[in-house]
């Protein structure tokens, strides 16, 4: 009866053994084939497995649209310049997302070279009207701005969709009421500067900044070209420190004033018909006579002077804000 025991005890060890060892190699099988019984080849199991071509093409496009954006905060521009027209030939195979951001990021590098018109070319072609659109149109219409195109810049920025009270529409305000000090539409400009809150620290500084420039344009008063012309009649030099130069006066002077002592001295010493007197005398005409033109066309160019400086200030504060607000 024990010998049974012992032996029943081994035979199900036995059997036990038996089943662990079908059961580790069946296991094997299943993990060392995954080709199922209905799959007919290897590729079909590889199609399933990874993206198709298209979708793996425009994951591709991201990571090259990463890598271009890297390039442009690290300020290598020309490559990523030519990285951009690379992508640009993928028409059929990008999203319209893609599409847009690359629109977006070669119309800023054309925008940030001074090609205004390459710029405006991407810019408006990008379709979406969010994240990327809504900075898209800012670009286009400085762009226009700088081209002197500001009729074009203003119908772009109010055909422009923003909230009310919101970052974007103040903005907008800002550089339209900048485009009428450009136009010198002071009236304009006081109508849209009255909607202003300069909550947004984005861009406050540039609205104060603003103000300055408009109270130097009306507050400036154009000289009279005839007292200047008078003035340097009188005295060389007179009229170009009249008109508002401060060191071209002097230079004048000291180039006018040694030709009328040499003119004198001849004409006393050998006569107003002599060959000197009427090298001297003429050079002295010329001089003076020059001077009295200079004085009255002075008044002109120092305005001009005048309004090329604060209209370079005044896009500068224009320029500011887009990258600090749509550039991060």
């Amino acid at each position: 009866m024990h010998r049974f025991k012992q032996f029943s005890t081994l035979f199900l060890a036995c059997v036990f053994c038996a089943i662990t060892v079908a059961q580790t190699d069946s296991t094997a099988v299943s993990f060392s084939n995954p080709i199922d019984s209905t799959t007919d080849s290897v590729e079909q199991i590889v199609a399933i497995q990874i993206p198709d071509s298209k979708e793996s093409t425009r994951i591709k496009i991201s990571e090259e649209l990463n890598f271009a954006l890297y390039l442009i905060t690290n300020e290598q521009y020309d490559n990523a310049s030519y990285l951009l027209n690379d992508l640009s030939q993928l028409k059929d195979d990008v999203s319209q997302i893609q599409a847009d951001s690359i629109h977006y990021l070669s119309g800023w590098l054309k925008y940030f070279s001074q090609d205004f018109y390459g710029a405006i070319d991407d810019f408006s072609k990008i379709e979406s009207n969010e994240k990327i659109g809504t900075p898209a149109k800012f670009y286009e219409s400085i762009c226009y701005v700088h081209s002197n195109e500001y009729d074009a810049a203003k119908t772009i920025l109010q055909a422009l969709k923003c909230d009310t009270a919101s970052l974007e529409e103040e903005f907008r305000n800002f550089q339209l009421a900048s485009i009428a000090l450009l136009e010198r539409d002071y009236n304009g400009y006081d109508s849209i500067i009255a909607n202003y809150s300069y909550k947004f620290f984005q861009f406050s500084s540039e609205q104060k900044g603003m103000e300055l420039y408009y109270n130097d344009l009306v507050s400036y008063k154009r000289k009279s070209p005839l007292i200047a012309g008078f003035l340097s009649a009188l005295f060389p030099g007179l009229g170009k420190l009249y008109a508002g130069y401060r060191g071209m006066p002097f230079g004048t002077m000291y180039l006018t004033l040694p030709l009328a002592a040499v003119a004198i001295e001849v004409a006393l010493i050998a006569g107003i018909l002599s060959p000197p007197f009427l090298v001297f005398g003429s050079l002295f005409g010329i001089f003076y006579i020059g001077n009295i033109w200079g004085s009255a066309v002075s008044v002109y160019a120092i305005e001009k002077e005048l309004y090329a400086e604060i209209d370079h200030n005044i896009l500068f504060d224009m320029h500011i804000p887009l990258r600090r607000i749509f550039w991060q």
